[in-house]
This record gives C-alpha cells, structure tokens and sequence, in this order.
C-alpha cells in the first residue's frame, strides 16, 4: 500500500474509524489481521506528526514521527507534551475541538520560544451519535515559511544598507504615535539628524566609505535609544528618531548624547573621517504640529536651521524665527 507524504485530516479520520470497524469486527480467533500494526504501519509512514487525544487529554495513539519527539509519549497529557504545561491550554486546538465539534487550523510555536512553527490541524473524531470522543492532530513542521515570512517582513521595514527602520516605517509608527499622543494628551518628540558633508567624503573618498559611515554611525545612533524609541533612515544621509512619550527637555538631552557620540568617533577604513550631525528637534507638546506631516516638517526645518548657521549644532524647532 502506498501512502502519501501529504493527507488531509478527513483522510486520517476515516482511515482511523475504518480501522477501529475492522477491529470491531474481526475474529479473534481466525484473524490474520493486526488492526494496532495497521494503524502504525500506515500513520508511522506519514513525516507529519500525529497523534490522537480522548477527552482526558490522554495521547492514545501516535505515529513515529511524534513518539521520536517524547519517550513513552502514549498515556501522556498532551499539554504536557506539547504545551509544556500542567493543564490544557483554553485557545489549543484540541480544546476548541471538544468544545465547537469542528474542525481547527492554527499556527503555534513549540514551547519556550523554541525556532520551530507547526501548523496544527486538530479534527473531532465522533461516535455514531455525533459525540466527539477523540482528537485527532497534526502538526506540520512549517519554521521555514515563518523564516521566509519573517524575512519578508524585514525587508519590508528595515533600510537594506543600515539595518535600521525605513521610513515608510518611520512614517506609519509616527502617523499612529502621533494620533494616540493626541488623543492621550501626552508628549511625543520627533528628531531629524543628517551627517554633516557626507556628500563631500562620498566625492573625496568614494561611496563604498560614505556606504561605510552610515552603517557604523547607524549602529551607533541605534544604541543611544532607549528600547521605546524608533530610529530610521529617512533619505540618503537623514535619520529620523521617535522618542514615545517624552517631553521636549529628554529630546534636547537625548539629542546633545547623539551630537556627543558623533564628535567623538574617528571611522577608520580604507580612510580616517571624522563626521558630525546637525539635530532639529520638534515636540508635540510644546509646538503643537496640527498634522503628522506639519510636526516631522518643524523637525526637519530646524535641522536645516542648525547646518545653515554652521552643522555640528543643535536647534529646537522655534515657530517664529525658523520657516
């Protein structure tokens, strides 16, 4: 017999309940058939893990896949097994079976935070009456995707050279910081910083050195913020900060710390530059920007406020003086 490496879970069910008729039915004393070896013999084929429950939680029967997993796993509280706990998880698939009598679909991690995901697909398995009085699962190894999808999403959040966040990122996380802010009353502030003559180094040194700076600088400017706070690459050499609910006074302090980090760092390559930034701070407190857009625009104009009247300075965002 030929068994596929792929089933569906109404296949395994009715392969289980013709079985358990082929037990029911057999004779004992003339029956060359083995209705436990059947069991095994096809499930045991199948990579997937499966196991069956009954309504104690109690694993009754498993395929190799699942015992190569627990020694002694028949007889064992499945929450034990795969939940690593010492009673049945309310939102587990199995649980949701007995309760609902349907089928369940769900993506779980294996316990502890391991690197392992399983897609789990728990079907009722019912008597005559339409009593369900098993469990039947299965749980398909799918870490790869989740890997694929995780990736997926880096790529779709992080800047590719930097490995900070981009600014679609930087955008959408400020557009719903800014309307909570405003609806909680609380601070928020907003930093733009731009490497001072990055431009100049790129024409002098070339961009694989400019490519260089920014990397390091990025990593730098990463471990100055508090683990609340985004930071991002908003344009070529511009780095956009977003410090949650802090007021205007920890911006200029955190901002001064930046301004410090950068005066300090020689980047030694294939060159030895030493790059400073210029800082424009915006608060939405204190200058009460009327959209997302007016309060990164306050920050952005007091960044070119500080590299007109010379870079390497700071400037909070003053309605009457900067435009």
């Amino acid at each position: 017999m030929t068994v596929k490496q792929t089933v569906s879970p109404q296949e395994l069910v009715s392969v289980h309940q013709r079985i358990q008729q082929l037990e029911k039915g057999a004779d004992v004393t003339s029956s060359h058939l083995d209705s436990n070896q059947l069991w095994q013999n096809t499930f045991d084929f199948i990579e997937d893990i499966i196991f069956i429950i009954d309504r104690q939680f109690n694993i009754v029967r498993a395929n190799k896949a699942a015992r190569s997993l627990h020694n002694s796993i028949i007889g064992r509280k499945c929450f034990e097994v795969f939940h690593n706990s010492n009673q049945p998880q309310p939102k587990c698939p199995g649980c949701q079976v007995f309760h609902t009598g349907i089928s369940v679909t769900e993506e779980l991690q294996e316990p502890g935070g391991g690197e392992k995901w399983y897609e789990v697909v728990a079907h009722p398995i019912k008597d005559s009456a339409g009593f369900v009085w098993q469990a039947l699962h299965i749980y398909k190894d799918i870490s790869r995707i989740k890997a694929l999808e995780l990736k997926l999403r880096e790529l779709e959040v992080l800047d590719t050279l930097t490995a900070v966040y981009n600014r679609r990122y930087f955008n959408d996380v400020l557009g719903r910081e800014f309307e909570l802010a405003t609806i909680r009353m609380s601070d928020l502030v907003v930093l733009v910083i731009e490497l001072d003559e990055l431009k100049v180094i790129n024409e002098e040194c070339g961009q694989q050195y400019g490519d260089y700076i920014l990397k390091e600088f990025s990593a730098e400017l990463a471990s100055e913020m508090r683990h609340t706070d985004i930071c991002a690459r908003i344009a070529g050499e511009q780095f956009g900060v977003l410090l949650l609910d802090a007021s205007l006074s920890e911006g200029e302090r955190i901002a001064q710390d930046i301004k410090t980090m950068a005066e300090h760092r020689i980047y030694e390559d294939s060159f030895s530059r030493q790059v400073t930034v210029s800082i424009g701070l915006a608060s939405l407190a204190s200058h009460l920007p009327e959209t997302m857009d007016d309060f990164i625009c306050y920050a952005e104009n007091a960044m070119r406020f500080s590299k007109k009247t010379g870079r390497n300075k700071i400037t909070v965002y003053d309605m009457e003086e900067i435009v």
